[in-house]
Order: structure tokens, then sequence, then C-alpha cells
């Protein structure tokens, strides 16, 4: 995933549908539920908690690629349905997934299979709901930030921007947290401004409760802007070693030293450029006193030979 899987090899394809039952759920069936639905929202007094982690055995482990997927997958579970995606186990070219529960995730991508810009949890009508909360993986090779929104009914009740999160191949992911004590009925998540590309996923949705109850993940990793150039050049003098019948002679070399930028795998390298055509004026100089050196040592021996 990262523009993560272009041209992934197929592996099996899924059913459209994903029915109740199929995702993971765990309910705190002690805690009661109480709503009164008023206007399409809901005005919540207490409600369950409940996680869905689109793993097995509830739900089979998907292919690996999207292009494996012909369409979009709606996935039905106990608490909410969740459309706009589809489910990936094992994704290629995923590093994030240690910070997953692996084997499966549901995402989007603009290379997938008609799969939607957005995903989107509807809540059931029956499940009470102020808090939802999850982990967000981008799939880019870019940095890029993400709008999680809340609504109860037509109306937004919360929202959160999770920015700047980093590349697929740094680990890049977030999680979100969206509380509305008078009740959610969806969440939406959208790239912000993608530039006509998109690429994320999302797991472990917790309903009613913070992921970090339910998992116990890392910090996720932090932009630093400006912490590398993207590309720096840094003179280096060196000597190369030369060998010449039985004597080693010292060559001053001037190197130029190149840091490609701050991606995962830092790329650094040097190079030895073309010395330049034209010497500088102390080349002149010595040039000038060598010509000027060899002319006397000439007349010298002239002079000893016609004596």
């Amino acid at each position: 995933m990262h523009r993560f899987a272009m041209n992934r090899l197929s592996h099996r394809r899924l059913p459209l549908a994903v029915r109740s039952g199929l995702a993971a759920v765990a309910v705190a069936a002690e805690v009661a539920a109480m709503a009164a639905l008023a206007g399409g929202g809901a005005t919540v007094a207490s409600a369950a908690t409940a996680v869905v982690d689109f793993d097995p055995p509830g739900l089979a482990q998907g292919p690996s690629i999207y292009v494996a997927v012909p369409a979009q997958q709606t996935v039905d579970t106990a608490p909410a349905v969740f459309s706009g995606g589809v489910v990936l186990g094992l994704a290629t070219f995923f590093p994030a997934i240690v910070f997953a529960t692996t084997p499966n995730v549901y995402g989007t991508a603009d290379f997938g299979n008609g799969l939607a810009q957005a995903l989107t949890i509807d809540i059931k009508p029956g499940f009470l709901t102020t808090e939802v909360s999850f982990a967000l993986f981008n799939g880019e090779t870019f940095k890029q930030s993400y709008l999680v929104t809340a609504m109860n009914g037509a109306n937004v009740v919360a929202s959160q921007t999770l920015s700047n999160i980093l590349p697929n191949f740094n680990s890049g992911y977030a999680l979100a947290d969206v509380i509305s004590p008078g009740g959610i009925t969806s969440v939406t998540i959208n790239a912000i401004n993608p530039p006509g590309a998109w690429d994320f996923l999302i797991d472990t949705v917790a309903f009613n409760q913070n992921i970090a109850t339910v998992l116990n993940l890392p910090p996720p990793p932090v932009y630093a802007p400006n912490e590398v150039p993207p590309i720096t050049m840094q003179a280096v003098d060196g000597h190369k070693r030369k060998q010449r019948g039985k004597d080693v002679i010292d060559i001053p070399v001037n190197q130029v030293l190149i840091n490609y930028g701050d991606d995962l795998n830092d790329i650094k390298g040097n190079f030895v450029p073309f010395p330049s055509p034209v010497p500088e004026p102390s080349a002149w100089v010595l040039m000038l006193a060598g010509v000027a050196a060899l002319a006397l040592k000439a007349g010298r021996h002239r002079l000893a030979a016609e004596h």
C-alpha cells in the first residue's frame, strides 16, 4: 500500500457484502443502552462498548492487494456498517502492519476497483454511540493529512484533523478519537486535499472507548519539518593513492557529498567532479614559476656546454 500496491498479483475474491458476525466484535453486555431518536440523530443515555478488527475467525483473511477485489465491500457488523473500501489481508508493502491487528485491515485507494474516496462508518440505530476511535494508516509515499468527521443525523458533532501522517514506508499512522456526548450516528474519513490520489486504511475500530484502552500501541512517528534538507551538497577533501613503479604518490582529490533526503532509507553518496577547465589564479602562478625555473635550468645547461 503506498501507492502501495499498484499492480499486485491476484489472490482470491471476496463477496461484495460481508454480513453480521463476520467481524470480531466484543460487546460489554452488562452496560445498558438507551436512546431517544429525534430528527434522524440519537440522544444517548448510556452505551455498550464494542471493537471491530476485521480479522478471522469472524472474517476470512482478505487478499493482499487492492486490485484482487473486484468492487467495494460492505462489512456489516453488530455495531456498524463499513463502506467505501475493501478488506485486505497481510497487505503487500505495508510495514505499519505491526501497529494493526493482523491479518486484516479495511482500506481504500484510487487504484482499487471503484473504491470511494472516503471510508464511512454507519452506526446502527440500536447501538448507541458517543465515541469512535481507531488506527488510521497512510498508504501513500508522501506525507498526508486526514479529516475524521462525526455526524449525528445531518449535523456535524465532532471532527479531528490528523496532520502530516508520515509516508507508508515510514510506517505512518495516527490514532483517531471523536467524541460527542449527544450521540454519533456516522463517521467519515477523508484525505485532505489529495493530489488526485488517495490510499489509506483503518483497523481496530473501538466504539464508546478509546483505542488506547484496547491496544497498547507505541506513539505514532512524528513529522519533523526540515529535519533533513531534501538535497544537500558538501565539499570533502580527500586523497587518492596512486602507485608508479616503486613510488607511491598522494594526489589530492576534491569530492562532493550529496544527501538525497529524509525517507526511511536516507540515501547518501559522493562523486569526484571534473576538474575546472580554467585554472585558478594560484595555479597560474605556479605554472609560470615552473616555466621560469625550466627556462633558467635550460640556460645554465647551454652555458655549461659552450664552456
